[in-house]
């Protein structure tokens, strides 16, 4: 029971990053800004912050669009709402998920993958470093706008065009 008590959390999480709610940012993500070999940079970066800015990892599921981004740690909440309509604009179907460190990115997609449907749990969600190093993601609301937002979760940081 406990255990089915918990799946029925982390799936309700994912949930919320799929685009049910969100509300308002408290304070700045920091972590590891450590570059990867397999990051591809992302396009138009034209902003000193967009110019650390990597593209991780893609995929679908049931028919919603989800991509990784590794950004720099430490931004502003202008800069991070930059960052994030520019990364929208590029990719304006998929819901985005921004992280400072992706040491823990695979096991992470291979959770959130499993809880829905996909894969088996082979671990539990790295719940310490999704709190640490996931800054923001992009939600696609029911209504159809999309909704930049605090960490994995629903707070709301701004609307985006």
């Amino acid at each position: 029971m406990n255990k089915n008590y918990l799946s029925l959390l982390l799936s309700a999480a994912l949930v919320i990053i799929s685009g049910i709610a969100c509300g308002e940012i408290g304070n700045s993500n920091k972590g590891s800004d450590k570059p990867t070999n397999e990051a591809k940079p992302a396009a138009d970066a034209k902003t000193k912050s967009s110019d650390k800015t990597a593209k991780l990892d893609s995929y679908s599921i049931k028919g919603i669009k989800f991509a990784y981004f590794k950004i720099p740690s430490g931004l502003k909440k202008e800069e991070l709402i930059e960052l994030a309509q520019k990364l929208h604009d590029q990719e304006p179907d998929t819901q985005l998920v921004l992280v400072d460190d992706d040491s823990e990115l695979a096991d992470y997609n291979k959770y959130a993958k499993a809880i829905s449907g996909i894969g088996e749990i082979e671990k539990p969600m790295p719940l310490e470093w999704a709190d640490k190093h996931i800054i923001a993601n992009v939600q696609k609301y029911t209504s159809g706008k999309f909704v930049l937002c605090e960490g994995y979760g629903s707070s709301e940081i701004a609307d985006l065009k």
